[in-house]
Parts: structure tokens; sequence; C-alpha cells
């Protein structure tokens, strides 16, 4: 078990939850999958070049900073190996922004044909995962939570996964019980990405199986879970065996100013809330400078400003559709500083 018991532990050192503040739970300051020029899937991840450096102190982090405006002391960046930043990109992120940045180690899911970047079977998931057996995949992730990454000071402090279909590959089934293991030596949290609805399920399933602690599960992406109503009353049936559930995506459209499109998740939220289970429900914008579909560049699938639409525009949209202020205080404070911390 990781020594900081009750810590979160950042790219600056552990620290105490309640310095947190809100906390966004799904971002990505640097993810760079595929390399365009020379067409193929990053397998390897080097040290950030000055160019890429000063693009993002200059583009992101300044964005950044203006969490602070809104009582956002810290977020999880939720890009796993081999697409993230070097460690000490983010160490310099967080001391210019004076963030708490949780780093993930972990594994993405297994692409579709033709999917974004893919276009051969070597693109669709990396080398390593593909090569590496179950054995090697935990200790890589356990390694990176207990030593540091790339043997640097910096250590990760959450194991991010993901899945692409309802029903997950044999990779990411071995991604998966690795992952598990990998918790179960370190104590950290597991976030994932999972689109699909029916997917929440076959990654609960796998990683409960395999002994993960579900109270230390986000499921990620699962707005449209959540607003679907026989999918919402199956992420009900397991938080109620302790998951928990990530809507992200939130971004409020111009040609919807009032975020009414959003109404049905204000609704489930509140469904949640009278369920007595709105210690299950955390918050992320998915905002993230990313090369899936072009050469690394900011994201256009959430609307701008970066990083901080979640709280200049999400949030006024959901108050003023009925999100209360308790609500909201459960989701981004008090849920993240129950999640976060070594267990």
């Amino acid at each position: 078990m990781y020594p900081h018991h009750g810590k979160v532990i950042t790219v600056r050192g552990p620290v105490e939850p309640g310095v947190l503040g809100k906390v966004t739970m799904h971002e990505h300051l640097h993810s760079d999958c595929y390399d365009w020029e020379k067409e193929e899937l990053i397998h390897e991840e080097t040290p950030t070049s000055p160019e890429r450096r000063e693009l993002l102190l200059r583009e992101a982090v300044p964005f950044m900073k203006r969490w602070h405006d809104y009582g956002c002391h810290a977020y999880v960046e939720t890009t796993p190996a081999p697409w993230r930043a070097w460690p000490d990109m983010y160490v310099e992120a967080a001391e210019i922004a004076d963030l708490h940045i949780v780093l993930c180690t972990g594994f993405y899911a297994e692409m579709n044909d033709n999917e974004y970047w893919v276009k051969k079977e070597d693109d669709k998931i990396w080398r390593f995962v593909r090569e590496a057996p179950v054995e090697a995949l935990a200790e890589f992730c356990t390694r990176e939570i207990m030593e540091g990454v790339h043997g640097s000071s910096v250590h990760a402090g959450a194991i991010k996964l993901g899945t692409r279909n309802p029903t997950m590959s044999p990779l990411e089934q071995k991604a998966f019980k690795a992952a598990a293991r990998a918790q179960q030596a370190t104590g950290v949290h597991i976030t994932t990405h999972c689109t699909q609805l029916g997917a929440e399920s076959d990654q609960l399933s796998v990683l409960d199986k395999e002994g993960a602690d579900l109270n230390r599960v986000v499921i990620g992406h699962t707005a449209g879970h959540l607003m679907d109503p026989d999918r919402r009353k199956i992420c009900l049936a397991w938080m109620r065996r302790g998951a928990n559930f990530l809507p992200t995506n939130l971004g409020i459209p111009d040609r919807d100013p009032r975020g009414e499109g959003w109404r049905p998740l204000v609704e489930a939220i509140h469904e949640v809330f009278d369920a007595g289970l709105g210690e299950k429900l955390t918050f992320g914008t998915d905002w993230a400078f990313v090369s899936e579909s072009e050469p690394f560049a900011a994201c256009k699938f959430i609307p701008p400003p970066p990083f901080i639409h979640l709280f200049s525009h999400a949030l006024p949209a959901f108050r003023a559709m009925g999100l209360t202020a308790e609500e909201e205080e459960q989701i981004l404070v008090k849920n993240p500083a129950r999640i976060l911390p070594v267990e």
C-alpha cells in the first residue's frame, strides 16, 4: 500500500484533500496520441519539446490558472501513458498556476478500425498493452505510483483505463485486470473512458471480479448513461454497490446558450440525490490539447474558453435549470475529496 494514506498524490507531492477546493475530475493538458507527420501511433513518451512547452504555457496554463476564480484548485490529468507530457511539464504547469494536478498512469482503449487516427492494426492500441502480460502491465502502473514516472520524483496518483464498445476486447480486459491489481497494491482510484451505454457494466464487472474497490472507481463520460431512463436504473444499481459516475463533455453550444439540452442530466442528478446516492457523482469537462483527429492543438469538441468552460458556461446553465448549491458542493468538492486520497 502506498505510504501516504489519506493524502492526495499530486505532481508536487502528497496533499491533504481539504486543500483541493472544487475539482474537475477529467481533463487533458497534453494528450498526444498520434504523429500525423509520420502517420503512426505514438508508442513512446519523450521529453516535452521547447515548442510544445511554449504552446501549453501560452494557450493552456493561463486558463487553468483562472480555475481559482471559481474555487477550483485541482484537476485530474486523465491522459494515460504514452501520450502524456514529460513529468516536469506538469510540475511547471502546477507551479505557475498554483494547482494540484493528479497525474494518471494506465492504458487507453483499443480503437476500432478506421476510427479517429486508426489506419492500420498497430494504430489501435499501445504496443506495450498488446505485447505485455497482465503482470507486467500491473507492475508498470504500480511502479509509476510508488516509485515515480520515468525515474522522476513525480508520482502518478490515479489509474486511467478505457473501452470503446459495450463489450471490452481481450486486450482491454487484460488492461482492466492489471489495473485492478495495481489499485489493490497502491490504494489509488481508477478512472475510465466509457462512452457506450452498457460498457459501464462490462467495466465494473471485470474490475469487481478482479477485486478492485468499486468505491475507488469512477466511470467516465457517463452523462448519456444517466440521461437515459433505463440505463440510469443500472447506474443507480452500480452506485449502490459503490461505483462513482462522471458526466463529462458538458459543453454549452452557441445554438443553445441556456444549455436546455442538458435538462435531462440535471433532472437525473436530482434523481440520484433523491435516491441518497449524491456522493457517487463527479464532474469533468474533458477539455484537451490533443492530436486524435489532427496535429496537436486545442480540442474542438468542447466550446471555449479552454478548461474553464465548466465554470463559466455549464454550471451557470445547470443552476438556472435547478442544480442546487448543495448538489454542486457535493459533486465538485466533497466527492473528489473522498475519492482522490489513497486508501
